[in-house]
């Protein structure tokens, strides 16, 4: 009798067992129908954002197809990032960067070619070589514009990195520090710019000049 029982136990068990997995299936199959792509609408096609357009349409059009170049815009004050390293038309690289001390304070307003100046000079540029200075790791220019920035060499103008070109010093002063008419940017930054970029990479500067 006792056998008997326990036969039926285990039927029930298993009648039950079989039932809730049909349910189970059953329910799988309700999901799945959902997920079917005719229950969804086309997907909306959103628009490709690239980060080029965040830069001056005047100095996007000097962006070369494949390749380096940097862009620095000098019409933008000193606390915004305007520096570009772009590489085959990706942003490598968006930094804050110096200008000269007698160029103006936030704004630079005044550029110059000549020595002794302390000014940032406008125009396009090409990298030369790396050395490491008194000003530790940096980059010599070349300007490629006769009486724009065809000095630069001569000046000394070149990329070196500078702590006075960090958030901290803009929250103490409300700008950045400035240079004799280098590039400067943040060491961290300095290193990127002239281990992608030394000897043979364009550089194109703009800025307002304001009489």
């Amino acid at each position: 009798m006792r056998n008997l029982i326990l036969g039926l136990l285990v039927l029930v068990l298993f009648a039950s067992a079989a039932w809730k997995l049909k349910a189970v299936d059953r329910s799988w199959k309700v999901i799945e129908r959902h997920f079917r792509p005719e229950f969804f609408g086309e997907e909306p096609q959103l628009p490709v954002v690239s980060g080029l357009e965040n830069i001056p349409a005047d100095l996007r059009q000097s962006i070369p197809v494949n390749g380096k170049v940097i862009l620095v815009d000098f019409r933008l004050p000193s606390s915004k990032k305007r520096l570009w390293l772009v590489k085959n038309q990706k942003i490598s690289l968006h930094c804050r960067v110096a200008h000269g001390k007698n160029s103006g304070e936030v704004w630079a307003k005044k550029f110059s070619n000549e020595q002794q100046s302390f000014k940032s000079c406008l125009g396009t540029f090409t990298t030369g070589k790396a050395y490491v200075g008194e000003k530790g790791l940096a980059m010599k220019l070349h300007g490629t514009e006769k009486g724009i920035n065809d000095n630069a060499y001569e000046r000394g103008i070149v990329f070196h990195g500078g702590s006075y070109v960090s958030t901290a010093f803009i929250l103490k002063n409300g700008r950045i520090g400035r240079s004799h008419g280098c590039f400067v940017t943040e060491p961290r930054d300095n290193a990127k710019i002239i281990r992608s970029c030394a000897s043979g990479t364009k550089v194109i500067v703009v800025g307002h000049r304001f009489r």
